[in-house]
């Protein structure tokens, strides 16, 4: 987050932190694939066409990792994903960021976490580049 604001950021994406959290409404077994993935436990689809996207390796997206049309129409049942907790039932959203979360938290505890880690960063920036 510190280095997305030095470059001029605004605010920063938090999508896949936020099916990993504890409020999300979707299956256990997503929540539990994001915890246990590493950063290569992603594959990019819709390279050729719009929007592109990052979706947890799975069976499905693997098998749509090379398509040359458009996925959405591969997709699948989202209810079946989102609340069933079939990994193959349809395009499992989530970024190489995964590698990075190590449990499932409550939001507030994400939240708080991550605005501890951006004030740390930014005072040994300060440190370092302002002399404290």
């Amino acid at each position: 987050m510190a280095a997305a604001f030095a470059l001029g950021a605004e605010g920063v994406q938090m999508g896949t932190r936020m099916v990993s959290a504890a409020e999300s409404p979707v299956h256990q077994n997503w929540k539990d694939a994001i915890v246990a993935g590493e950063e290569t436990g992603t594959v990019m689809l819709n390279q050729r066409h719009s929007p592109a996207l990052r979706a947890i390796k799975t069976d499905r997206s693997s098998d749509l990792r090379f398509a040359e049309h458009n996925v959405f129409g591969d997709f699948g049942t989202p209810q079946d994903l989102y609340f069933g907790g079939d990994m193959n039932a349809a395009i499992a959203l989530g970024g190489e960021v995964m590698g990075r979360i190590d449990s499932v938290q409550p939001v507030a505890e994400v939240i708080e976490q991550c605005m501890n880690e951006f004030g740390d960063v930014l005072g040994r920036m300060a440190d370092a580049y302002l002399g404290g």
